[in-house]
């Protein structure tokens, strides 16, 4: 395994192009080992096309990547053989026992002692019990779990899951929760490509955020919240809350505001001192109740989604600019042409 203060990744400056299509753009993130890093974004952020270069499926179109120490495009297949991956779906043989799907699989990755070490991984996820239970008995929680195990048959040091509780109950998401948890005390690296910012928050040392392409941020759960302040909730009428929000409107310490169902929630920095804008409400408008909370990465997420949307509307692309002085320069032309025929008319005739 790799050392603790050393890189499992590393994207420098990391871009992909799929035919016109700009997926990436100049991605940079450094990646610790024996960490659990959440992968983050809406659907079609670029997670998966993220994913599919750490594994060496797509090649990036500039930059440069490092995974495990070597530089991709790898030589040989040695490098696959330190990566385990779960994808989406879990693609078990479903006509096949738990056993003999795992004994298939650790045939392709030579595993020594296969029987042995499928003991071991069934262990580590609670399938011992279900050993010889076909797959398509299995709750979807069971599958997953499974899945897992399948991926972790020859101990890679990098262990890749693309939504690990996709489509599991409540319950079954927090047994895979402290599964993944305690293969990150065993030295494994765990890169998390999910849409839950729970899941993200309950198990991740790192939160990376994608985009439309681009990293927005990568920090710790904690510092992400801290640095998008706290919530004040006040519950109150609707019309109230319409004369909150526009009381707050140019409040330099309000970061935003959103009408909920029981009133407005405000989101304050991080060093706001709340009882200055609650006695500053109470003036105006009367309430029924208010509570001071930190935020969640929920309202993270939206903070730093309304951020990039907004430079991205307020950046003038250059094809714009170019468009924009052709059609100055055009009328410029018109009106000097104007000028020039009113001037020739003008002295062409008879005094």
């Amino acid at each position: 395994m790799h050392n603790n203060d050393t890189e499992a990744i590393i994207f420098d400056n990391v871009s992909l192009t799929i035919g016109s299509a700009q997926i990436l753009t100049d991605i940079s993130l450094n990646i610790k080992s024996r960490t659990i890093t959440g992968l983050l974004g809406p659907n079609g952020a670029g997670k998966t096309s993220f994913l599919s270069l750490v594994i060496g499926l797509t090649q990036q179109t500039s930059g440069e990547i490092t995974v495990l120490g070597e530089k991709l495009p790898a030589k040989g297949e040695s490098l696959r053989k330190k990566i385990g991956v779960v994808f989406q779906e879990t693609t078990l043989y479903e006509e096949l026992t738990i056993a003999e799907n795992l004994l298939f699989f650790a045939s392709l990755y030579d595993v020594m002692k296969p029987k042995q070490r499928i003991k071991e991984v069934l262990e580590l996820l609670g399938l011992t019990d279900r050993i010889n239970d076909q797959v398509n008995t299995l709750s979807g929680g069971l599958k997953r779990r499974t899945a897992i195990a399948r991926a972790l048959l020859h101990n890679p040091q990098l262990l890749i899951v693309d939504e690990p509780t996709l489509g599991v109950d409540v319950e079954t998401r927090h047994t895979i929760w402290e599964h993944l948890k305690s293969l990150r005390s065993q030295g494994h690296t765990i890169l998390v490509a999910s849409n839950y910012l729970d899941e993200a928050q309950a198990i991740c040392d790192t939160v990376s955020i994608l985009n439309q392409g681009q990293l927005i941020t990568s920090d710790t759960p904690f510092a992400l919240i801290a640095r998008t302040g706290h919530n004040l909730d006040i519950e109150c009428a609707s019309e109230s809350a319409e004369k909150i929000s526009h009381a707050l409107a140019n409040n330099k310490s309000v970061v935003r505001s959103e009408k909920t169902t029981s009133g407005i929630s405000v989101f304050l920095k991080g060093d706001t001192i709340p009882d200055t804008i609650i006695n500053g409400v109470l003036k105006d408008t009367s309430v029924n109740a208010f509570r001071f909370r930190p935020a969640d990465l929920s309202e993270v997420f939206k903070a730093l989604q309304l951020t990039s949307t907004s430079k991205k509307e307020t950046k003038v692309q250059p094809k714009s600019i170019f468009k924009r002085n052709q059609v100055l320069m055009i009328v410029w032309i018109i009106i000097i042409v104007g000028v020039f025929v009113f001037l020739e008319v003008w002295f062409s005739q008879p005094k």
